[in-house]
């Protein structure tokens, strides 16, 4: 039998009840690979409009995973990136000042839950966030992840900034662990990907609101993409017309 995962996007001030359970979530999956007492929670994102958030909702374990997306809109929306390594790499400010002028947005926040182990929850969020890119603005994308887990951006696209720390690895959050920071430069057309990558996040951005089979981890997962942001910049008329018409052609 397949596992049912529901896919859910919205804007952070539309959902505190989303947002409390995101921040008690991670900061568990902080704690569990001991890195609590060195990264402290920054809650400014639940109230800004133009972060938005992506939770995978289980029907019985509840969230088992989330991801943001921060746009990057001057002092307000300082971006996590800048905040972690802006003190020790000081070009990492005038990159990411060139980039806004494109409309740029940190992925950040990525988690998930060790009792959905395996089941390759990243994967989805990951492919989800890139998804949504378009709606929200987000010409270009940047993140700071682990460098043990940089295939899940590379996977949607994305490249290590070279020009900033040691081609872009940096010794962070503590000396054991090592960073890296990325770069998708154009979540359009999305030239750093597989075609078959490409061609299914293309159909979310067709169809954000679709139930799908998928098999990112050990399990067979159906995945209900929530992914319409009602203050997005999607043609929502357009997507409309599009569904009727698949529904008459299926009935």
């Amino acid at each position: 039998m397949k596992e049912h995962l529901d896919l859910i996007a919205y804007s952070a001030p539309d959902r505190a009840d989303l947002n409390d359970e995101f921040v008690r979530q991670h900061e568990l999956v902080l704690t569990e690979v001991g890195i609590s007492l060195v990264i402290k929670s920054d809650t400014r994102w639940t109230r800004d409009p133009q972060c938005y958030v992506i939770v995978a909702i289980h029907p019985t374990l509840g969230m088992v995973g989330g991801i943001r997306l921060q746009m990057d809109h001057g002092v307000e929306g300082r971006l996590p990136m800048l905040a972690a390594i802006g003190g020790r790499e000081p070009r990492i400010a005038s990159v990411l000042e060139r980039l806004r002028a494109d409309g740029n947005g940190e992925v950040c926040g990525l988690w998930s839950a060790s009792r959905y182990a395996n089941k390759g929850v990243t994967v989805l969020l990951s492919k989800a966030v890139t998804a949504i890119a378009p709606q929200v603005g987000a010409r270009r994308m940047v993140c700071f992840v682990g460098s043990h887990t940089r295939r899940h951006p590379e996977r949607n696209g994305f490249v290590a900034m070279n020009e900033v720390g040691e081609l872009g690895e940096f010794d962070y959050p503590t000396p054991e662990f090592r960073s890296i920071a990325m770069l998708n430069p154009d979540t359009i057309l999305l030239p750093n990907t597989t075609m078959e990558q490409r061609q299914s996040i293309y159909s979310l951005r067709l169809r954000p609101d679709q139930v799908r089979s998928e098999n990112p981890g050990r399990a067979m997962i159906e995945v209900h993409y929530k992914l319409i942001l009602t203050k997005g910049l999607l043609d929502l008329v357009a997507y409309e017309r599009i569904l009727e018409e698949r529904l008459r052609h299926s009935a």
